[in-house]
């Protein structure tokens, strides 16, 4: 969970320094070129000349993260990372203000609760995190920002309007009193769409509010609040021959889900002496949803609640003339889950994870450091089953450890190495889907890392990042096996080697350039499908970008992303044909009136050439990504 400090913080003594440079937010404050980690930063000026729709939209775009939008709606999103297909998303951690978005069941993280307008800093961080991040930091963690950034009054207005019967506004305000050290934000936002297929339409309303008080010595307090109402229709999948050729159309006439959600959090971190820190963070949420399948006949309801406490103990003085930093924490966690059926009795299910932590960072010299962190957690699992078969339960207990050094030869370069034991707990609801009806074990696995980030003259920056990844018992959800009551394909051996590598190029006024590329190999290691590829997983992504000021108050952007074929989900002995490759181009108009202070106005065309391409795909089955779609957005800030 992430303290919400946005001061800069530096350390230095006088034979090894602790590189004085820009702090981001992760767990403990660490600076950017401390970690032995590919690290991308999307500042909040980012943000807003991106054209990005939603955050879902904004990770695909500008951190080259894969991102699935089922039915082009963005409440359904999931993200993928590091060559991991079917519920990839279990394996990369969402962290916003320090709350942990990752739920206890197989639904993805929902990135729509975090408005763009809101947000001040997303930081991704490459590879697995698990000794600060615990079960399931393995593909890569997105950790978001929304604290104010000073305590200037500011209040904004945004209206959208586009293609598909699409609109919607927001309105935020912050500001604070600085004389008090008292910093407030708020927001509240509203979207709708009629959605790209038939039966597909969604809507959402978003709020937010968040106080913080900042006393002289660097110690802070801070409470924050959420809320959001979502309804979205499900048109259901299409058969090939429907795909080809009739993409738009609906199988489900019927089908929908209602979800909302509220939550409370509140963090400090208290001055305890000279570079010595304590941090405290809780947070409280629940979230209900109701789907109605009429396709298969069910009407059920799921809560789900989540409560967390965590206490951190930051020492970053020297020892022995060197620089040091120092961190001891704990994490704890429940998790309560429930599904009612309108006409039956109830499952039940419980997770209780309770961590300690530690981690040291120790400066040998100005340029080279070293890391070494364990974490030990405990998981304990608990079913109560509507059908009367009783009670299921199950205990764990995981080590994880990272261990790496970083080299920092000149200015601007950070060069790394890393490795990393991790692990993941199953979903509640894979989690007895074995032939034996046991519990399965958690997954556990190993990386390394190698890579260098340079920021240099002129506007340029470049960064690359190779790993290798060997998982011992990797679970994979078959759908197929389902009603047999186990999955026939878990656990699994598998392993990845890949690489990802970025290069970007700005001049403000004058013309701007990005390229990211990734590719991956992975696939099954031994046993039946020893060999085969891991289904769901492009060899490749590329995403260029470029745009040019036509003058200095307006920019042309175009886009390009290409994502090559992969086997559909569920095709483990890969005998189906692979979905084909696509590319995709997008476009957009930014327009900022030097004589209208505060105005703002946009316009986006995705998908430019209204390619037919699907966004996910199974075995006979497909869900045909979303066509053309432009947007308008006006906005102003006073």
């Amino acid at each position: 969970m992430t303290t919400l400090l946005c001061a800069a913080i530096a350390a230095t003594n006088a034979v090894a320094a602790q590189p004085s440079v820009t702090v981001y937010a992760t767990r403990i404050d660490d600076a950017r070129d401390a970690i032995p980690a590919s690290v991308s930063i999307i500042g909040a000026a980012d943000i807003e000349s991106s054209g990005a729709r939603d955050l879902p939209d904004l990770l695909k775009k500008k951190a080259g993260i894969d991102v699935h939008s089922m039915n082009g709606n963005p409440i359904l999103a999931s993200m993928a990372m590091r060559g991991f297909g079917d519920n990839a998303f279990g394996r990369m951690k969402v962290v916003l203000d320090g709350e942990e978005l990752n739920n206890v069941d197989m639904n993805a993280p929902n990135l729509t609760r975090i408005p763009l307008g809101r947000v001040t800093r997303i930081e991704v961080i490459r590879g697995p995190s698990p000794v600060l991040y615990g079960d399931g930091a393995i593909a890569g963690t997105v950790n978001v920002v929304t604290d104010c950034a000073d305590y200037g009054q500011k209040t904004k207005i945004e209206a959208r309007a586009g293609s598909q019967n699409t609109f919607g506004g927001m309105l935020q305000t912050k500001g604070g009193v600085e004389d008090e050290g008292l910093q407030y934000g708020a927001s509240y936002d509203y979207r709708r769409s009629g959605g790209y297929r038939d039966r597909s339409a969604w809507n959402m309303h978003t709020a937010n509010a968040a106080f913080r008080k900042n006393f002289e010595n660097g110690s802070t307090a801070g409470f924050k609040a959420n809320y959001q109402n979502a309804f979205y229709e499900l048109p259901g999948s299409l058969t090939y021959h429907q795909w080809k050729h009739g993409r738009k159309s609906a199988n489900n006439r019927d089908d929908w889900t209602r979800q909302w959600s509220y939550g409370f959090g509140a963090d400090s971190k208290l001055k305890l002496g000279e570079d010595r820190w304590l941090h405290l963070d809780g947070t409280f949420s629940h979230q209900h949803r109701r789907a109605r399948m009429a396709a298969w006949g069910t009407d059920t309801a799921y809560d789900a609640y989540a409560y967390s406490l965590s206490p951190r103990y930051v020492d970053e003085n020297d020892i022995f003339g060197f620089g040091s930093k120092f961190t001891i924490g704990a994490d704890f966690r429940y998790d309560s889950y429930t599904d009612d059926p309108f006409a039956g009795r109830a499952n039940r299910f419980g997770r209780t994870r309770g961590a300690l932590f530690a981690m040291e960072e120790f400066y040998l010299t100005d340029t080279l450091s070293a890391i070494a962190g364990v974490r030990v957690e405990e998981i304990y699992n608990r079913w109560v089953r509507r059908d009367g078969s009783g009670t299921e339960d199950g205990n764990d207990v995981m080590a994880d450890f990272e261990l790496g050094l970083v080299y920092r030869p000149v200015e601007g370069l950070k060069t790394y190495v890393k490795g990393t034991r991790f692990h993941r707990s199953a979903f509640c609801d894979e989690l007895n889907y074995t032939r034996s009806g046991k519990f399965l074990d958690p997954e556990t696995g190993t990386s390394f890392d190698i890579g260098a980030e340079w920021t240099g003259p002129g506007g340029f920056s470049m960064d690359v990042n190779g790993y290798g990844m060997a998982m011992e018992d990797e679970i994979f959800f078959d759908p197929l096996m389902a009603p047999y009551g186990y999955n026939r394909n878990s656990p699994a051996k598998t392993r990845r080697i890949g690489m990802d590598a970025g290069l970007s190029w700005r001049q403000e006024g004058l013309a701007e350039a990005s390229l990211r590329y990734g590719v991956v190999k992975a696939d099954f290691d031994g046993g039946r499908y020893d060999g085969c590829e891991v289904p769901y997983v492009p060899n490749h992504r590329i995403r260029l970008e470029t745009g040019v000021w036509v003058w200095s108050d307006l920019e042309v952007k175009g886009g390009y992303s290409y994502t090559s074929s992969q086997y559909p989900s569920g095709d483990f002995a890969n005998d189906s044909e692979k979905l084909p490759a696509y590319s995709l181009f997008d476009a957009g108009v930014y327009y900022s009136p030097s004589w209208a202070s505060g105005w703002k106005a946009s316009f986006t065309i995705d998908n430019l050439f209204d390619r037919n391409y699907c966004d996910y795909a199974g075995v006979g089955y497909y869900y045909p990504a979303c066509g053309r779609s432009f947007l308008f957005t006006l906005s102003c800030e006073f």
